[in-house]
């Protein structure tokens, strides 16, 4: 069985000194070496396969593209944004007066609710010199 007698400060950095001296991923167990406040991390070869480590969520989700227009990104589903967005598609001839109206009902920020107006109408190309399609 062979074992490190280097320390390395990250445990990845350990786990791939044990995969360059020959030993298979799933056979490097980290040893923690700790000294006051300072941790340090070595490997060694096991003779059972080591438990993996544990994947964050963020890498096992499938990003999902948002649609953009005239450099403008739609808000993603469930959010503040998309409420806004979904009732000024549901109100298309609505002004920016009626949708400020219409924010305290929702629980909505009036101040985000002008913002996100203005940003639905550059993401449909809608300006004061072209008329809406």
């Amino acid at each position: 069985m062979k074992q490190s007698t280097t320390t390395y400060t990250k445990r990845v950095n350990a786990r791939r000194a044990g995969v360059a001296a020959g030993i298979p991923t799933e056979r490097v167990a980290i040893t923690v070496h700790k000294d006051g406040d300072e941790v340090r991390f070595g490997w060694k070869e096991s003779a059972a396969p080591v438990k993996p480590e544990k994947v964050t969520t963020a890498s096992k989700v499938p990003k999902v593209e948002q649609e953009e227009r005239n450099g403008v990104k739609r808000p993603k589903v469930g959010g503040a944004c998309a409420a806004v967005w979904a009732w000024l598609d549901a109100n298309p001839a609505a002004t920016l007066k009626e949708a400020k109206a219409a924010a305290p009902a929702h629980g909505w920020n009036e101040n985000n609710v002008s913002c996100e107006y203005y940003a639905r109408r550059k993401f449909l190309g809608i300006s004061r010199t072209t008329a809406p399609n």
